[in-house]
Formats: C-alpha cells, structure tokens, sequence
C-alpha cells in the first residue's frame, strides 16, 4: 500500500521510483508518468496525494503549500520545480490569477470573469507527444497556439471523441497514464478513446504567428519586456492590452457588414458567427479555432508593437472602417465591445480623430510634388485663401503650415508629421503640434480637405524652396548687398534694417517660418513690410535672383 510522508521523505516509505521532472513538463503529466514508473495506478497515486494534502481543487493553477509539501516528499522533486509544473508559474505574465483561492471553490469565478481563462482540458503538440511523451503545461495558456520547436499550430479537440485533451473533471491523472492515446472516457465504464495523439497530423504556422509566440512567452516577455506604440510597459499591462484589443478586433469581425475589409481570417468569423441569434463573448472566451485564434492574436500583436502611434493606427484603420454604423457612433459602438486599456483607448481615440483618417487619405496619396524641396515651409497666403481658408477655423498661419506638411506626408518614407516637419526644415514636434491644432479646428470632410491640399499643390510655382532658403541665410552673413539696394531703392534707410529685409525675404519670398527666420523680430519686421512699396517689394526680391558674387559686387 503507497503511503505518504510529509515530514520525512523517506525514499522507502514513498515513491522508489522517481522520474525527472523535465522544463516545461505539466504536472498531471508527470506524475502519471511517476505512477507508471512505479508499476502503480494513477488512482491510487491521485487517492494517496487527495488522503495528504488539504485541498488537490486547483491543483494546476495554483497548488497550496501544503500540496506542494506533499507531493515534493512523493517524487523527490522541488516545490520550485513542481510550482513551475504549474500555471502559477505564469500568473502576472500570460495568466491573472489574482483573487484564486484554492480552499474556496467559488473565488475561480473572479478569475473567469476577467476571460481567457484555462478552461477544462489542454491542447497538444502531437510531434512533441510522439518524441517525448511528455504534455507541455504551457499547452493549457489560451494564448498560446504555436509549438516553436515544430512550427505548427496545436490541436484542441480529438478527433475521435470530439472533446477537448484530457477532459477530466472527476480526476486530476488519466486511468490510462502517461500512454499518448486520449484516454478520455466514453460513457461506459472502462472504455476510453483509443486515439493515438502522437500520430494526428498538424497544419504549420503562419511565420507572423511564429514569430508573435516567440515574443510573447512569458520568459520573452520577462527577459524583453514589449513595447507599445514605440514606450515601454509591463507584461501583466501588455497581455491587458492584448486582451482588450482582440476582443475588440473578434467583436468587429463577427457584426461588419464590410468583411472584405479586413483579412481573411476575420472573414472565417464573419462567416462562422454572423447566423448566430447571440454574438460571441469575445471578451470571454477565444475562438476554438486554433488557427483562428493565432491570426487574430498577431494582427494585435502586431498593431501593438508598432513603433508609433501613427503606425499603429495605420494598422488599425481598416478595423475602424469595418465597425457598423450605428446611433451610439463609433466610439460608443466600441466602448461596448471591449474592457478599456489606456493603451486601446489612446488607439481608438487617435484612429478616430480627423487628422487621423486625413493622414491615411495622405498616405494612400501620390506624391503631390516632385520632390519635398519644391513644397514651402508655408503655404503662400494666396494660395491658402483660394483653397484651404474655409475648410479650418484655425489662424491662417496655421493651416498654411498644415499644408505644407500635408504636402510632405505624401512622399514616401514619411510616415509622421514629425518626419514631415523635418523633410521642410523645421523641429519635428512642430508638425505634431500643427497637425494636432489643425484637427481641432477642421470644419470639412478629410476628403474635402485633401482635394484642397491637392489643388493648392498643383498651383505652386515648383521652385527649389530649400535653395531660396540657403540664399536667405547667405544674405544674412553680409550688408553690403542691403546697403547698396537701400541707396537706390530706398534712401535714407539705416543700414540696421538690413536684418529685417532678410526677414521679409525669408517670410515673403522664400515663404519659409517666421519662427526659424535668421535675425528674427518679428513685430519690427512686419512695420518694415508695411512701409515697402510695390516697386521696393519687386527690387528686394530681385536680389535673390543674382548670383551671390554679383549681389555682394553690387
């Protein structure tokens, strides 16, 4: 008879036989493997482990320390090694079980109520059970769909009983043991399912998929934590995201009317759901489907880990153009299909703001000019009143900004309005804010606004604006050219205010921003402007059409 010590683990007084417990292994796993290496039935194990420890409720999720004492005297195995044999060993990584009280039956159901919780049963990796015989405990993690040692998506569900592995309630081992059929029983007693689960073929996995389990195993996420949108996080902060996210990109998926949108795999959902009487809780439950589940858990993944906001809603526009149109609108369409991150909430409310959906219109755009060194720091006045002065509420100078930089977000390689502002010479987190002004004050449609833009493109006068700018920083280095324009077009000027006709130039002719001009006063240059005459205007700029050797002779 096997009896149980917890106080002296004496090897002759406990199991004589004690396999390793091998990284990764699952707990039921080896000690049904222990059972038969000590020609013993599992029952009898299981009923020896349920006599001597407090509670066996919960035992692969969160075993008590007691259960742990237990079985670390039975098998000679570390309660390090045995917690690692279980779930617990991911909880605040890839699992919350927060709130689970093994000695109170009713707290799993916090634990259920968050979704995505291990649920009866595990899946399986057939080549790894036909090469080691041993289940996986991480084979029991809702998200994790792919073996990376075979680069195949697991199975849930045999097919010969048509239950998910290992559905016991009843007991924690199989009467079977540590054999590779299924073992789960089939209604009468004594008869399980013969299915041999070494030999069941396996589809290979999406290379995306691959990759997104790689980087999201709970040592991956330890050793790297992810960022998000480009900033650093936590992984418990992480896998909320990635929680909240899906459920939204499933939720969208099953009600769009628009599923050609989106990627195939969300049509499978589409197709799969769309007859249902009642919509799935995806918030709850991930789809069965393997292959399914994997694809949607990288297309979050990979919306996530961009490497910007901007990418990021990129990604997630074709979702945002999928969601149904209804009274509550977009945004309140979404706050009932989805638990809330700051990270999901800052997606959302970026895809959903204007100058977003303007700057996928740009994206999708050709380039509007040759090259950016025909597009001005600032849009001409004129043009801006011809095109663009109805569409915003904002200063003019804001919106002459605006469309330049719109201009620029057209040309490939510029993704941001901060690579934008840099491609025209200006600090990047000036195009973030201009963008983010102009979108504040938009009156008309994205599209009515790109057609703008474009038309107002197509009337500029194609000079090399970077050119005229380094002519005006030229003439700043020097006076004599002022001084002899001044004594034939404007006598009796001081040779002081040789710094604001480079001003003038730099904001009227160059059509450049006050705010980086050279020898910038921008009060006494604008009383400068008013004093000049048409005819002085027209000589002034005429200087930047003479070589520089030949202004600085004059």
């Amino acid at each position: 008879m096997l009896t149980v010590s917890v106080v002296s683990p004496d090897p002759s007084r406990n199991l004589p036989a004690r396999p390793t417990l091998h990284a990764g292994q699952a707990l039921d796993c080896y000690l049904e493997h222990a059972a038969d290496a000590n020609h013993i039935p599992p029952a009898t194990v299981m009923r020896a482990i349920t006599d001597a420890c407090d509670t066996t409720r919960y035992v692969l999720l969160r075993p008590t320390p007691r259960t742990l004492d237990v079985l670390s005297g039975l098998t000679g195995q570390s309660t390090a090694a045995l917690t690692a044999a279980t779930l617990a060993a991911v909880d605040g990584t890839l699992l919350d079980l927060s709130g689970l009280d093994p000695h109170h039956q009713p707290s799993y159901r916090s634990v259920a109520a968050r979704g995505w919780a291990p649920g009866q049963g595990t899946q399986i990796c057939p080549r790894c059970l036909a090469e080691t015989g041993t289940w996986d405990i991480s084979w029991r993690i809702p998200t994790t769909t792919v073996c990376l040692r075979h680069g195949c998506y697991l199975l849930s569900t045999c097919p010969g009983c048509q239950r998910p592995f290992r559905a016991t309630r009843s007991t924690l081992l199989r009467p079977i043991g540590a054999k590779t059929r299924c073992g789960n029983a089939l209604g009468r007693r004594g008869h399980y399912c013969p299915t041999d689960l070494s030999t069941l073929p396996m589809e290979p996995a999406d290379p995306g998929c691959v990759d997104r389990q790689a980087r999201t195993q709970a040592q991956s996420l330890v050793a790297r934590p992810p960022q998000v949108f480009g900033e650093g996080t936590t992984a418990r902060r992480f896998m909320a995201d990635v929680h909240g996210l899906t459920a939204l990109l499933l939720h969208i998926a099953t009600a769009t009317t628009r599923p050609g949108l989106l990627p195939e795999w969300a049509g499978q959902v589409h197709a799969a759901t769309h007859t249902q009487q009642r919509a799935p809780r995806w918030g709850l439950k991930l789809p069965a489907d393997i292959s399914t589940r994997s694809q949607a858990l990288t297309t979050t993944a990979d919306i996530l880990t961009s490497r910007g906001i901007e990418e990021a809603v990129t990604r997630f526009a074709p979702w945002v153009e999928a969601i149904p149109r209804t009274p509550e609108g977009l945004l309140g369409w979404v706050g009932d299909h989805t638990r809330h991150t700051s990270s999901t909430t800052r997606l959302v409310m970026a895809a959903h703001a204007p100058r977003r959906r303007l700057s996928r219109l740009l994206d999708a755009t050709p380039p509007l000019t040759v090259s950016t060194r025909q597009i001005p720091q600032v849009l001409p006045v004129e043009l801006y009143e011809e095109h663009l002065g109805i569409l915003f509420t904002s200063r003019p100078e804001t919106i002459q900004l605006f469309a330049s930089l719109a201009m620029a977000l057209t040309h490939p390689g510029i993704t941001t309005w901060a690579a934008a502002a840099q491609a025209l010479g200006l600090p990047p987190d000036l195009g973030a804010r201009c963008a983010a002004a102009a979108a504040a004050s938009q009156t008309a449609s994205p599209a009515a606004v790109l057609e703008a833009i474009t038309a107002a493109a197509g009337d500029l006068d194609r000079r090399d604006y970077r050119a005229l700018e380094d002519q005006v920083h030229a003439l700043a280095a020097w006076t004599s050219w002022f001084i002899a324009w001044a004594r034939r077009y404007r006598p009796g000027t001081r040779a002081s205010s040789w710094s604001l006709a480079v001003q003038w130039l730099w904001v009227k002719e160059a059509h450049a921003h006050p705010g980086t001009a050279p020898l910038a006063d921008p009060a006494r240059m604008r009383r400068f402007s008013a004093t000049l005459s048409t005819a002085q205007q027209v000589s002034l700029r005429q200087v930047l059409d003479q070589p520089t050797s030949e202004a600085e002779s004059s």
